[in-house]
C-alpha cells in the first residue's frame, strides 16, 4: 500500500485542523476575543496546557502504570516502551507547566516581566496548568452543544473582552452591566450566580486566569437575564447572549458604560496604562474642559507612536472620544445651572 503513509499524512492534516478550529471556537465562546498578540498567546497557552492534560492521561499513566504491573509480575513483558520514550513523558510532565508560565510572564500578562515574575508562579503552575487544560477541554466538549442550542433557538452571542482592575469585585462588575443596560431601557434584571454545564469551564477557567494569566478574577461567574437576554460576567469577558438585534444593542451599550468602570478594555500592559492615563484625566477635568483637551491630545501624541495593533489603537481611540465626550456635557451642564 504505497499511498497509506500519504492518506495518513492528508486525514492527520484534517484532523489536526479541525481540533484546532474547534480549541478556536471554544476559546472564543469563553474567553472572548481577545485582541492582539494576547490572543495569539493565549491559544499557544491554551492548547499547551490540554495537551499537557492529554499527554498525562491518554500516555504517561497508561506506560507508567503499565511498567509499573510489568515489575511487579502482575503481567507479562508486553510493553514495548524504550527509555527514551520514559524520560520525554517525564520532561513532558515536568517542563510544561513552567513554559507555559514562561509564556505569560513574556508574553505580556503580567505587568513585570521577569525571571523574579516567573518563579512566583512556579509553585502555583502546575495546578493553574491542569485547570486552564481541564477548563479547554470542558469548553471543546461543551461548545457544539451551545452552538446547536444557539441556532435552534435563533441567538447570537457577542463579547465584550475585559480585565478589571485590582480591587473590584463581583458587584462592581454586575452594576456596571446594569447601569448599561438601564441606559436602553432595560431595568427589568434578574442576578443570579451562574450554575449548570454552562458555567463549568468558567469557574475552571477562573483559576487559571488569576494565578497563570494574571488577571484579577471575580470567585464566582454571574448570571443576569432580562427577557430572552441572559448575560454572562466572568473571568475575563461578558458574553451577551439573545435576539441578534437585542444583543447588539446590550454589547453597544457595555462597551459604553464599561469605560468608567473598574475594568481594563485592553489586555496590554502598555495600553492599560494609556487607559490609566485617559481616566485620570477625565477624573482631574475641574472644569477646565480646554487644559483637558490638550492633556488628551498630548496622551493621543504617545498612543499614536506606541506599539499597539488596530484593536488596541481604536479601543483607546474611542476611549478617548467618550472622556472629552463626557466631560464637555459635564461642563455645558455647570454653566447651565449657573
Amino acid at each position: 500500500m504505497p499511498f497509506l503513509p500519504f492518506v495518513l499524512l492528508i486525514a492527520w492534516q484534517a484532523l489536526s485542523r479541525s481540533a484546532s478550529f474547534a480549541l478556536g471556537w471554544a476559546t472564543a465562546l469563553y474567553f472572548g476575543q481577545v485582541p492582539g498578540r494576547q490572543g495569539r498567546i493565549l491559544s499557544v497557552i491554551s492548547l499547551a496546557a490540554a495537551g499537557w492534560i492529554i499527554v498525562i492521561v491518554g500516555f504517561a499513566i497508561p506506560i507508567f502504570t503499565g511498567a509499573g504491573l510489568e515489575m511487579a509480575g502482575v503481567i507479562d513483558d508486553n510493553f514495548d516502551v524504550e527509555a527514551i520514550h520514559y524520560i520525554g513523558l517525564v520532561a513532558a510532565i515536568v517542563l510544561t507547566p513552567p513554559v507555559v508560565a514562561g509564556i505569560s510572564v513574556f508574553g505580556e500578562f503580567h505587568p513585570e516581566r521577569s525571571i523574579g515574575t516567573w518563579v512566583g508562579l512556579l509553585p502555583m503552575c502546575y495546578p493553574a496548568t491542569f485547570m486552564l487544560g481541564a477548563s479547554v477541554l470542558q469548553m471543546v466538549a461543551l461548545t457544539p452543544v451551545l452552538l446547536f442550542q444557539r441556532w435552534r433557538r435563533k441567538r447570537k452571542l457577542v463579547q465584550v473582552p475585559l480585565v478589571m482592575r485590582k480591587g473590584s469585585s463581583d458587584d462592581d462588575l454586575v452594576e456596571a452591566v446594569q447601569s448599561a443596560l438601564k441606559t436602553i431601557d432595560i431595568t427589568d434584571v434578574r442576578v443570579t450566580e451562574g450554575s449548570g454545564p454552562r458555567v463549568w469551564p468558567m469557574r475552571t477557567v477562573g483559576f487559571a486566569a488569576e494565578h497563570l494569566l494574571g488577571a484579577v478574577v471575580r470567585g464566582k461567574p454571574m448570571r443576569l437575564e432580562a427577557g430572552e437576554l441572559v448575560i454572562f460576567a466572568y473571568a475575563t469577558n461578558i458574553s451577551i447572549n439573545g435576539p441578534k438585534e437585542d444583543a447588539y444593542r446590550v454589547r453597544a451599550a457595555v462597551g459604553r458604560e464599561l469605560a468608567f468602570a473598574d475594568a481594563y478594555l485592553t489586555w496590554n500592559e502598555e495600553s492599560q496604562g494609556f487607559e490609566d492615563e485617559l481616566i485620570e484625566a477625565h477624573a482631574l477635568v475641574n472644569g477646565d474642559v480646554d487644559a483637558m483637551r490638550e492633556r488628551l491630545d498630548e496622551i493621543q501624541g504617545r498612543i499614536d507612536i506606541a506599539s499597539l495593533n488596530g484593536e488596541e489603537w481604536n479601543v483607546l481611540y474611542r476611549l478617548r472620544l467618550q472622556v472629552e465626550q463626557a466631560a464637555s456635557r459635564r461642563s455645558d451642564g455647570q454653566e447651565q445651572r449657573g
